[in-house]
């Protein structure tokens, strides 16, 4: 019992250190998300995004209120549902590796998932 007591003292001062040096919470598990560059693609690229989705998930209508446009803040999943881009397309422009995109009948919309805003608008 004697060396018990010294022996838990001599624990409760090493962890009590170490447990009040908490990291500071950044918003996200996996800490600051660094922001994209803006997406700059090529007619060449976005007439292949047009052709690797053509007649794919297409939207009839878009959700009252919301303009297309660069920048613009997506509706939610229900109302605007995006999909991931076709694998071969992206092993071809990696450039969209992270980016969604939204089919409506005369465009496409490339949109970032993280922010939830269109990137890029690609016509048809």
């Amino acid at each position: 019992m004697r060396f018990l007591a010294p022996a838990i003292l001599a624990l409760v001062a090493v962890a009590a250190p170490a447990a009040a040096k908490s990291p500071t919470p950044t918003g996200t598990v996996a800490g600051k998300v660094a922001e994209k560059p803006p997406l700059k693609l090529s007619d060449e690229q976005k007439q292949k995004v047009a052709q690797a989705i053509a007649g794919k998930n297409m939207l009839d209508k878009l959700p009252e209120g919301f303009t297309p446009a660069i920048g613009a803040k997506v509706p939610t999943q229900k109302k605007l549902p995006e999909h991931p881009l076709p694998r071969p397309l992206v092993y071809e422009i990696p450039a969209l590796k992270n980016y969604y995109y939204v089919q409506l009948a005369d465009k496409v919309l490339i949109v970032d998932p993280m922010t939830k805003t269109v990137a890029e608008i690609v016509e048809r």
